[in-house]
């Protein structure tokens, strides 16, 4: 073997080698993107389309208590906000300065047809489809109800989406152990029996 075509090996190595980190690098990017924009914050804007229905203020404090959540999370709570939306996190700490924590968005309308205008868009937002991996269609909740558990590493994510004449609402909570879905359709039967 001469010293050219050892060479010329090393080089198509090298090339090949780069191509793959190129293309690893690229696909953690988009996985990346992926599961930021799953736990994102959820906004108004990401519910209602530009120049659509816009949701009315509601302080959703009013439909889900420090019980509520201590019912969904197994713990003893204290509420973080109820600007928007209202959450509420774990009183202690699980490990390191994590803490569980539960919330939800209520997303009053002026009327059922802005509300079923509303409630389209986010089914296509966020694949709120029968049959989907993950996704539980609930009965005796609303007119419509989706439940969704997202494990993630050592947090699990769920989310309980359901529709109502005027209104719909978000019930999230992310622990280290899977929620009870159980207990996640107790309290939006509460919230919903609150919701005229």
């Amino acid at each position: 073997m001469s010293f050219h075509s050892g060479r010329f090996d090393l080089l198509a190595r090298q090339a090949r080698n780069h191509r793959f980190f190129l293309l690893a690098f690229a696909a953690s990017l988009v996985l990346a993107a992926a599961v930021c924009h799953s736990y994102a914050p959820l906004a108004s804007a990401e519910v209602a389309t530009q120049g659509g229905p816009q949701p009315l203020d509601f302080d959703a404090c009013t439909v889900f208590s420090a019980a509520d959540a201590a019912q969904v999370l197994g713990v003893p709570v204290r509420l973080v906000t109820h600007t928007g939306r209202c959450a509420y996190e774990a009183a202690k700490a699980t490990s390191g300065d994590w803490r569980r924590n539960a919330a939800v968005n209520i997303f009053k309308y002026k009327s059922a047809s802005d509300e079923n205008s509303a409630w389209g868009d986010l089914k296509i937002l966020r694949h709120l489809e029968p049959g989907r991996k993950n996704l539980t269609v609930l009965s005796g909740i609303g007119s419509e109800a989706y439940l969704q558990i997202l494990p993630n590493r050592n947090v699990t994510e769920a989310e309980l989406w359901v529709h109502k004449s005027t209104w719909h609402f978000r019930l999230v909570a992310d622990s280290e152990q899977s929620p009870s879905p159980d207990a996640l359709k107790a309290v939006a039967q509460k919230i919903a029996a609150k919701l005229p």
